[in-house]
């Protein structure tokens, strides 16, 4: 009878083992393609939503589905559109609009789908899943790769814009592809590397300014590799001058088109201020911001466990340098811009931490799970802190990931908005020039302020002047008029009782009422 028990748990073993090694061995095959494809399945639900859903990020979507909209109509890419630009062609300073543009040629083959700008952020979003994974396994090894490439899928932030109608997901695979070459380069120094290192810095620099950071985690690794040499080198003055001339001049176009039509995003002039200052850098609140945005949006809350595990073994390895520098310089890139990266309403600024979090969290689970090696028992797995720590981490995660996809992302915030702009588009004429009242201030605590509130112009496919709350006065109102505007739309109710007086003198109400949250009124003709 001993026998056959101990022949059973031989058996039972050997099976366990058998089992173990095929799972390896099919995990090794597909992991990377069954993590991916993992990824993909999960976003390709928000792919269907309006663009009026997503808490604070409506109106950044339908101005740039405006543009795109504007480059389907005929536009031009150096010359992008946005459609609050007065009686003007509305040309406006912006990050160079590859993104929409590319999203306008597809509207000529499909059809003017707000899918389609989803459908390709999502295709961005999976190029930067391949080369992140490139990228995280040269750093860290296979398995700490895999879990580096799992925890990015799953990271809210790595949700929310992967399949946004922004450009966050286009600058985020540029961002990725030129880690990737420049850390190949790094090794193999051939020219071709460092053309592709350039070609995707250069690229990201033009989607979004804020990705210049980058040329610092470069230059700390060429300090680092060849020291002061690096200033000999030819091929990298080549790369620096490659990388950052592209951007130079397109960002000086952008402000001529900013003097020349006063429309601007704030990227170089005018608009609003993202910079820091000491008020920021002084008061203990920016840094807690900082953290909390973090955890919430970057880790999950317990993702920020196994980072602090695999920071701890880099850190004593002094291995993976790329790592280090990124956690060394993305901080102060957050100083730099401040005013957006310590707000909910910035938290796209934070994209860039992602790569490092990631490769972080990914080392620390590999660490975690390396200490099981020599636990094959089922038993021995249960009873293992090490295994439960890893477990609960990913669990937690994906339970934070899961509530904040229905809490925040399947919110149809901007729904009331899209609904007024059917009445505008039904009751305003399509060559009349309107102005949209807006919630926003245009100068805030003495800082310039982004004001403009395009959902009501883009989804009414109507044109004018954006008004911030702080101009609510006759006077204003009345310059529009006299430059052009046929009638006012006031989606709120918080109209001052001077501005109030003025409207019942001069226009005729003739929308739902702002009581509804859609005041249209027509101005009465100028005798």
């Amino acid at each position: 009878m001993a026998t056959i028990v101990t022949e059973t748990n031989h058996s039972l073993k050997s099976d366990i083992a058998n089992l173990a090694t095929a799972t390896t061995q099919f995990f090794r095959r597909y992991a990377v393609l069954l993590i991916i494809v993992f990824g993909i399945l999960i976003r390709l639900p928000l792919t269907f939503l309006p663009l009026t859903y997503s808490v604070t990020d409506t109106w950044r979507q339908a101005d740039t589905a405006s543009i795109a909209h504007n480059f389907m109509d005929g536009g031009n890419i150096v010359y992008p559109q946005i459609d609050w630009g007065g009686k003007g062609p509305g040309y406006v300073e912006a990050e160079f609009q590859l993104f929409p543009f590319i999203v306008s040629k597809l509207y000529k083959v499909f059809g003017e789908q707000a899918g389609l700008g989803r459908l390709v952020s999502l295709l961005f979003t999976t190029g930067a899943f391949a080369f992140f994974y490139l990228l995280a396994r040269r750093l860290s090894g296979l398995k700490a790769g895999l879990w580096a490439l799992f925890f990015l899928v799953i990271s809210p932030l790595s949700i929310r814009y992967s399949v946004a109608f922004m450009p966050e997901a286009t600058v985020f695979f540029f961002y990725i592809t030129a880690l990737y070459f420049f850390d190949r380069w790094l090794e193999k120094e051939t020219l071709l590397l460092l053309l592709m290192a350039a070609t995707s810095t250069a690229l990201a620099i033009l989607v979004k300014p804020t990705s210049i950071h980058i040329g610092l985690i470069f230059l700390l690794l060429l300090l680092n590799r060849h020291r002061l040499a690096v200033l000999k080198r030819w091929d990298l003055w080549l790369f620096a001058i490659s990388t950052l001339l592209p951007g130079i001049l397109w960002y000086l176009h952008a402000r001529n088109l900013y003097l020349e039509y006063g429309n601007t995003f704030g990227v170089i002039s005018g608009g609003d201020s993202k910079l820091g200052n000491f008020s920021y850098w002084l008061s203990p609140g920016f840094y807690l911001n900082l953290a909390r945005l973090d955890l919430k949006w970057i880790f999950g809350a317990a993702g920020i466990i196994p980072f602090l595990i695999g920071l701890g073994v880099v850190i004593r390895k002094r291995q993976q340098m790329l790592l280090i520098f990124g956690i060394i310089v993305i901080p102060i890139y957050y100083m730099i811009v401040a005013r957006y990266a310590q707000a909910e309403w910035g938290i796209q600024y934070h994209i860039y931490a992602l790569p490092y979090a990631a490769i972080g969290v990914g080392i620390g689970l590999d660490w975690l799970f390396k200490q099981l090696k020599h636990q094959l028992s089922i038993r021995s797995l249960i009873r293992s802190p090490y295994i439960l720590l890893g477990i609960a981490t990913l669990a937690f995660v994906v339970v934070i990931s899961i509530q904040i996809y229905r809490s925040e992302l399947l919110v149809p915030v901007a729904q009331p908005l899209a609904e007024c702009a059917k009445s505008v588009a039904y009751l305003v004429p399509e060559d009349s020039r309107i102005i949209v009242g807006t919630e926003s201030v245009a100068n805030e605590n003495g800082t310039p302020n982004n004001y403009q509130e395009p959902n009501i112009f883009f989804y009414s496919h109507r044109y004018g002047w954006s008004l911030p709350a702080d101009w609510y006065t006759p006077d204003n109102v009345e310059q529009f008029r006299q430059e052009g505007a046929g009638y006012l739309v006031m989606p709120d109710d918080h109209i001052v009782p001077a501005l109030t007086d003025y409207l019942q003198v001069n226009t005729s109400q003739i929308g739902p009422g702002v009581e509804s949250g859609c005041g249209i009124y027509q101005f009465k003709k100028i005798n």
